[in-house]
């Protein structure tokens, strides 16, 4: 930081109009952090390239309205990726007089690379390219790579200095056994001349070399406000008791969900030995009544979820489920495939994106219902078609709440042997249906009462007296539960005169429900609670037991839910996800 420090003093010094316009200071500090270590050329290693000098060559070259929109667009993070260019200032310049005839505009100049070089393994004399003598002791440079040609490596190189020529972020990246590169189009991150996908893509400056974090980044910069912010609070937390730290943190992914240091710190938080889990229930209660309010919305409940086919494989089917791939399965007549929703589900609409001939001709959607076998419940002729060569076809829900969703297809009549789908999407409504969250939980009890473990054992063959006018007794759920109601067992002519209800999450706020009698079953509207207290008053009351009904969410899965609401929709951001996963995973952390 030093270094960077010193580069941007220096830049202020020279030209002071930089703590004036915004432009300036974002090429200054992206220049500052990029030379803090030395750049040196292609052809000419040891000659590191002048940090100030490259400065001022943008900012004239920007003024010069010789770069595309990119430049003047992006942020200092952005800038990096220009200012990195290894190539230099009259290597950029031919670069700008030779650019092929439609490719001269910020969408299409990331797409010169087999315009601008040939893919040669030897050279025109026939050297092999890891011999010196390929390019014939010449500076590699831009020009050289256009006149004699090259592998990945260069073609990729290439490409991202086309792009620089003009301003534009782009960096080369490694890929197993190949050299590709990324570019900045129409907003986001675009792989070009690559054989992989993000997974398997690496960049020296990004965190653990994972060249996925591109996209993840670029996401964060569209909100600077909140990234900001979110940093902040990232570095204040670190300053704090802490105890207090995972709150901190907690608010900041809510400012800016895609800061992932702020998730990285936040395994490290909620590890914290003195973090109260009253803290923790405290915090993300906002989260999770989030979450339940867009449960209740239709959406694709297939996405994502577990898919299994023989044919299709199922690294493939999930794949298709994240939106990522399509699916093939050749030279087959018939073919199935499952989906598993993972809770009771109903079904507004299915959609099914074919590619060209390779459809089901005759088919058949077989739901499975929480009681019962697989029922078929549409066919090829409820079917909508829309479209000719990727036809998309339309079937309407069922009535039927569904667990799982079979698909049986067959090609009567179809002009391919083969079936291939690009697009699945189930659109419906998810249901979490309320279950005993009290059995086996720890219990406080009124003093000179029974045992209370009696209450949660899950049996009507043991008692519990409170064996006061006054008694009562507290549940600890441990973890958030929305409760539906709680349930008792009276032991006959042992109920009290009144029974009184209360609840809260953590150390929040309580609410409180009264019963009527016989006080068989109090209602609690599935609000969310981890403690219940239930006080008797009048009589001596004796329990059989109790049984509070709702459903229970852990903490790791709500934070996991927090980064799937971010991020899932963007299918680019899928390896991160997964990435955040593992680490929520990870944490030490029990309810």
């Amino acid at each position: 930081y030093q270094e960077a420090l010193e580069i941007l003093r220096d830049l202020i010094q020279e030209d002071p109009a930089i703590k004036e316009e915004a432009l300036r200071l974002r090429l200054a500090v992206a220049t500052a952090v990029v030379f803090s270590t030395p750049v040196g050329g292609f052809g000419f290693k040891r000659l590191k390239i002048d940090w100030m000098a490259r400065y001022h060559t943008y900012m004239r070259w920007s003024q010069e309205g010789i770069l595309y929109s990119p430049f003047y667009e992006g942020t200092a993070w952005h800038l990096r990726f220009v200012v990195a260019s290894r190539s230099r200032e009259e290597e950029h310049i031919w670069a700008r007089e030779n650019t092929p005839e439609g490719y001269d505009n910020p969408n299409k100049i990331g797409d010169t690379n087999f315009k601008m070089i040939n893919y040669k393994l030897n050279n025109d004399d026939g050297i092999f390219i890891g011999l010196l003598e390929y390019y014939y002791y010449i500076p590699i440079c831009l020009k050289a790579w256009h006149d004699i040609g090259g592998v990945c490596g260069s073609i990729s190189t290439m490409s991202a200095g086309m792009c620089h020529a003009y301003g534009v972020p782009a960096a080369t990246v490694g890929q197993p056994g190949h050299c590709a590169y990324v570019w900045y189009r129409n907003g986001n991150w675009q792989l070009g001349n690559s054989v992989s996908d993000w997974a398997e893509t690496f960049h020296g400056d990004m965190y653990m070399g994972r060249a996925y974090f591109f996209p993840v980044m670029n996401e964060a910069q569209k909100n600077l406000e909140g990234y900001r912010l979110s940093e902040k609070m990232r570095i204040i937390s670190r300053l704090a008791n802490p105890e207090d730290r995972f709150e901190i943190l907690e608010d900041a992914t809510t400012e800016c969900p895609y800061n992932f240091a702020v998730w990285l710190d936040l395994k490290g938080a909620i590890n914290e030995p003195n973090l109260q889990k009253e803290t923790v229930q405290n915090v993300l209660l906002p989260t999770l009544l989030k979450q339940q309010e867009k449960e209740t919305q239709v959406s694709d409940i297939a996405r994502e979820k577990v898919g299994t086919s023989e044919c299709f494989g199922d690294d493939r089917m999930k794949k298709l489920l994240v939106g990522l791939g399509s699916v093939q399965c050749k030279d087959q007549e018939t073919f199935d495939f499952e989906v598993d929703l993972g809770k009771p589900s109903t079904i507004k609409e299915v959609k099914i994106k074919w590619i060209g001939f390779n459809r089901g001709v005759e088919y058949g959607i077989y739901a499975l219902g929480e009681d019962s076998d697989y029922v078929l419940v549409r066919t090829h002729k409820d079917e909508k078609v829309e479209g000719w060569w990727y036809p998309l076809i339309t079937l309407d829900g069922w009535d039927m709440t569904t667990t799982k969703i079979k698909f049986h297809m067959t090609k009567k009549g179809g002009r391919a042997n083969s079936f291939a789908i690009t697009k699945l999407i189930v659109m419906g409504v998810c249901h979490d249906f309320p279950g005993d969250v009290s059995k086996g939980k720890p219990v406080k009890e009124n003093p000179g009462s029974s045992d209370p473990v009696t209450l949660v054992d899950g049996t009507n063959s043991t008692i519990w007296n409170g064996n006061s006018e006054t008694s009562w007794f507290e549940i600890n759920l441990k973890r958030i539960c929305a409760l539906d109601n709680i349930e008792f067992f009276w032991v006959d002519g042992a109920k009290p005169e009144n029974v009184k209800v209360t609840y809260k999450v953590g150390s929040g706020q309580e609410a409180q429900k009264l019963g009527e009698d016989p006080f068989k079953k109090v209602p609690l509207s599935m609000d969310c609670g981890t403690t219940v207290r239930v006080e008797m008053f009048g009589g001596n009351a004796a329990l059989k037991g109790v049984k509070a009904c709702g459903v229970s969410y852990n903490v790791k899965e709500v934070l996991k839910a927090k980064v799937r609401e971010a991020y899932s929709l963007k299918k680019d951001l899928y390896y991160v996800r997964m990435h955040l996963d593992k680490s929520i995973n990870n944490m030490t952390y029990e309810d």
